[in-house]
């Protein structure tokens, strides 16, 4: 599964992937509460680690029931997790917790005297309080004692009560944002005790997808339901999960390959070990299945938002009077696409398989919600979707479809508009980046031909982007915006090459006199000027 190849270096697959990170509820904003001698609070937790220090099981579970209101009330009321005391207890409490007490628990099963009742409140008390240390405390996908619960937690869903399966699918999705976590969610070596022996996390995916597949054909009639809410939130977190399956596939092919040309395990060797060939072949194409599924859906639901019919250009929809937003319709809800986080959570699956799996079939399927996907990169009200849309459309440049769709539904104007914005932030400078190396994509397509006139403003942007940068620390955004300059000339008319005369050849004196003082710039940077002054120089001027 290659990802497209560009001008400019992308970053780690994976971590790409978490641009917009799944981890649900754990970050706390807080507040400094009362002294920890008599913070109830604290007296609390103390009374817990009095039970958790026990060597006996029943102990230990009085231990963990005292807890779990403690914790949900710290959840609940987002404050006293900042306090250093409160803090130092709570941590203190997940270490007190033997993982082995934990694990039982997860273990649990209906036998002898134990009802299905029973054994589903133990489970879900431990999935409970696991999921409350994650949601409280700093980093907890980097604690071995979270991330090496998750077979058992993988088993459990099986047996676990409603909530406490919800709460499972945040921890994995949190857990699977990292290496060694999303290695124990997706591993292949951890293999089912089924006659099959397929591996638990193909099962686990497996099943995800069905959910999906079930599940989105009839969401849109339920939208006005009291049940939606519940639907939508379930679907969410597995279309996350998906997201990290995703990335953590890519990252292991891309392993093999490092390995294959090493002649030997690298430094990704933690992700030699995919799923075998056979599974992985399904597992795609049930994926391809369930994102074309999510355009459709998509597709939907942006009409339902905006009473406007799929490929009706947005000049020819009819907004308020006296406003520029669109009318709703009586199907739409309250909040709307551009509010569910349902929404978010389709987009950064599907944008990751569009990108890194080359469907052509399905990006041509995609393109014809380009207008959705724009529309959502607009919005940034509740949202940001930007992110995702863009790596949504590094795919769809891949195809004549998709390029030919961005330009009919003004993407053009879009990406450069942002771009010149971005420019003057540093901090969105990564997001520029990425936006040039769209409109690279579209200008160097086959079908695209020449330069267009109106795309050439681009060219006064990369003057300025150089002659007027403040210091030589912040320019890799800056000669990206050259390289695309210097395709767009190479590529345009000779009249309309030469209008822009002037331009360039400002342009080429200052990108020569960065090269050439001493300290001015190195590295990649220095690379990609080097070969803006040579594109510049081959237009003779």
């Amino acid at each position: 599964m290659p990802s497209p190849q560009t001008k400019m270096h992308r970053g780690n697959t994976l971590e790409s992937s978490q641009q917009h990170s799944v981890k649900v509820n754990m970050a706390q904003d807080s507040e400094t509460t009362q002294p920890m001698a008599i913070n109830p609070l604290a007296k609390d937790l103390e009374k817990a680690l009095e039970f958790l220090a026990a060597k006996n099981d029943t102990s230990r579970f009085v231990g963990l029931a005292l807890l779990k209101p403690v914790l949900e009330q710290e959840l609940s009321q987002q404050s006293g997790a900042e306090e250093e005391g409160i803090r130092a207890v709570i941590e203190h409490c997940w270490r007190a917790i033997p993982v082995r007490f934990l694990d039982r628990l997860l273990k649990a099963k209906p036998e002898g005297k134990r009802t299905k009742e029973e054994t589903g409140n133990m489970i879900g008390l431990a999935v409970a309080v696991i999921h409350a240390f994650m949601t409280i405390l700093e980093t907890p996908e980097q604690d071995g004692r979270f991330v090496g619960r998750v077979p058992l937690l993988m088993s459990a869903l099986r047996s676990a009560p409603p909530e406490a399966t919800t709460q499972i699918m945040q921890i994995l999705a949190t857990l699977a944002t990292t290496t060694e976590g999303s290695h124990a969610v997706f591993g292949a070596d951890d293999m089912d005790g089924k006659p099959e022996q397929k591996p638990r996390s193909y099962l686990f995916v497996t099943v995800l997808l069905i959910d999906i597949r079930a599940t989105i054909p009839s969401l849109q009639e339920k939208l006005h339901s009291t049940e939606y809410p519940d639907i939508s939130g379930r679907i969410a977190r597995a279309y996350d999960v998906i997201s990290a399956f995703i990335g953590f596939l890519v990252q292991s092919l891309g392993a093999m390959d490092n390995n294959d040309e090493n002649d030997g395990p690298g430094p990704d060797a933690a992700f030699s070990a995919p799923l075998p060939i056979d599974l992985l072949m399904k597992l795609r194409t049930s994926i391809s299945e369930v994102m074309s599924l999510t355009i459709e859906h998509l597709r939907d639901r942006y009409d339902s938002s905006t009473a406007g019919a799929a490929g009706l250009h947005p000049s020819a929809r009819t907004p308020n009077q006296g406003s520029s937003k669109l009318l709703p319709i009586a199907w739409d809800t309250s909040n709307g696409m551009f509010k569910d986080p349902l929404t978010l959570s389709q987009l950064r699956a599907l944008s990751l398989w569009l990108r890194d799996e080359e469907n052509d079939a399905l990006r041509r399927e995609a393109a014809g919600i380009m207008d959705s996907l724009l529309a959502l990169y607009r919005d940034t009200s509740d949202q940001d979707f930007r992110y995702p849309v863009l790596l949504a459309l590094e795919g769809l440049m891949e195809t004549p479809d998709g390029i030919e769709s961005f330009l009919r539904e003004e993407g053009w104007v879009l990406l450069t508009t942002d771009l010149k914005d971005i420019l003057l932030v540093p901090s969105e400078h990564a997001r520029g980046i990425e936006i040039v190396r769209i409109l690279l994509a579209v200008v160097e397509a086959d079908v695209t031909g020449s330069a267009r006139e109106d795309w050439m403003p681009i060219v006064e942007l990369a003057r300025q982007s150089v002659v007027h940068a403040p210091d030589t620390s912040n320019l890799e955004l800056g000669v990206a915006i050259c390289q695309l300059a210097v395709e767009l000339m190479v590529r345009a008319p000779r009249g309309i090459r030469n209008q822009r005369r002037d331009a360039v050849v400002e342009l080429r004196r200052y990108a020569a006199v960065l090269l050439t003082n001493k300290g001015g710039v190195s590295g990649g940077v220095r690379d990609g000027l080097e070969e803006v002054v040579q594109g510049l120089d081959s237009l003779s001027f």
